[in-house]
């Protein structure tokens, strides 16, 4: 009897073998589906998008080509420019619109160009577009140097004449000229020469007021700029139509200087006006760099000039 009492478990009355089990196979297989559904869909995500991915961006709906790029360029620039800013040598013929780097790989190559001063954006627009807006470097100032005549912008870098309309609408300024400038570099590159920074910075002052319009001013002439020290020559002199000097002297680039400031000079040159005309045909030379402006007037031919 205590054999059998010890053999006996009384557990086995209440649940029968394999219940327990069962119960706990039928709970855990919704789980496990779910869990082998989950890690087939990230094993797909990781294995296949990608695949399906390039395989759709591949497609020619969503290539694009710079030679099918549009620009809307200014009146001032040739249509050699816009047919050169769409075959560009480091540019490929064709890409796809969301490849990687794409939109650096464009910038680069258009910034290498000397007429691009810098890319202000490139954006993608679905499907195949890309929207490009280039700031393009504009004439500030045309240098004469020996027989040949070069583009400057306001930073002085040199721009390749064939580029761009000259005389057009947006451009009407006098040139610079010099008999002391330094050698011009190659198109793209910076002239670093004093003469032609301070030319460059009046004549944007003088078109700012219209100047060179309304006194006729022809030429810049900035031979007498020193490299260095200072000078009692008029380090800027502008010519007029009627072969007139205005001794301007400095620009306000110089910052060091007894003479007076651009905008008072102006005053000076505007108070000679009032008797002289602005066309100041009837004087040799007219000096604004002081508070009293002076200037020598031509009384007729053949008779004697008369300081004024």
């Amino acid at each position: 009897m205590l054999n059998n009492a010890l053999s006996y478990n009384p557990l086995k009355g209440i649940f029968p073998s394999g219940m327990i089990g069962l119960k706990l196979k039928k709970a855990l297989q919704p789980s496990l589906i779910a869990i082998l559904l989950a890690v087939g869909l990230i094993g797909f995500v990781i294995f296949k998008i990608p695949q399906v991915w390039s395989a759709l961006t591949d497609l020619n709906i969503f290539k694009v080509s710079p030679l099918n790029f549009e620009f809307q360029t200014p009146v001032w620039v040739t249509d050699r420019l816009r047919n050169d800013i769409k075959n560009v040598a480091a540019l490929q013929e064709e890409y796809g619109l969301y490849e990687d780097g794409l939109t650096r790989k464009i910038a680069e190559a258009y910034c290498k160009l000397p007429v691009v001063k810098r890319v202000d954006s490139i954006s993608r627009i679905f499907p195949n577009t890309l929207d490009v807006k280039l700031a393009l470097r504009k004439p500030a100032a045309i240098v004469q140097y020996g027989n040949k005549s070069y583009l400057v912008d306001n930073e002085g870098v040199v721009l390749p004449n064939e580029y761009y309309l000259m005389p057009n609408p947006d451009y009407d300024s006098p040139y610079i000229r010099g008999s002391k400038l330094s050698k011009p570099p190659p198109v793209g590159s910076t002239w670093s020469d004093r003469g032609i920074a301070e030319g460059i910075e009046l004549i944007a002052f003088l078109r700012l007021n219209n100047i060179h319009n309304l006194f006729k001013v022809v030429v810049v002439e900035v031979a007498n700029v020193r490299k260095k020290g200072r000078s009692e020559k008029s380090e800027i002199i502008l010519w007029t139509e009627a072969n007139t000097q205005i001794r301007w002297g400095c620009s306000s680039l110089i910052k060091q200087t007894s003479e007076l400031t651009n905008e008072e000079k102006l005053q000076n040159l505007l108070s000679i006006a009032k008797s002289e005309g602005t066309a100041l045909k009837q004087m040799e030379y007219v000096d604004v760099r002081w508070d009293k402006p002076i200037g020598k007037r031509l009384v007729s031919l053949g008779s004697e000039v008369e300081e004024r």
